[in-house]
């Protein structure tokens, strides 16, 4: 969903509501805003008249770390997939996801507010029991 008005931004959000970024800024508030189907262009008009095309791009967030694999889903969620058994495990965590990172038995998700680890039995090595570790409320960049 993009979002426009007298802020003079466009701004993506997802289907939760969730705010995954600005777009761009125009010179005036913004009259109209549109996406183009089956493209990643927004187009956003002004109250001047102004007609701006802006092309989004989602960059790729994965991780791997021998048979598990991380990746993002949908913005806000996090698969899990342990490539030898096929099994998968989602993690919402209900923020825009900046990056991944997975290494033995943990796993480290970078959000814009704070860095959520999770950690998982080392025991056995298919457990796919991801539980909250440590929250660090900080803003890294």
């Amino acid at each position: 969903m993009v979002i426009g008005g007298t802020n003079k931004k466009l701004t993506l959000w997802n289907k939760e509501g969730v705010k995954l970024g600005e777009i761009g800024e125009m010179n005036d508030w913004i009259f109209s805003c549109a996406v183009m189907a089956d493209s990643n262009k927004v187009l956003g008009s002004t109250n001047q008249g102004e007609l701006v095309i802006f092309d989004v791009e989602f960059l790729t967030v994965h991780g791997l770390y021998n048979e598990r694999y991380a990746y993002r889903d949908l913005m806000t969620d996090v698969i899990i997939q342990h490539l030898v058994t096929e099994t998968r495990v989602k993690i919402r965590c209900r923020d825009y996801i900046k990056r991944i990172a997975i290494y033995k038995d943990r796993l480290a998700v970078q959000l814009p507010e704070k860095l959520i680890i999770y950690t998982v039995n080392n025991e056995d090595p298919t457990d796919m029991k991801y539980k909250s570790y440590r929250k660090i409320s900080k803003k890294l960049e």
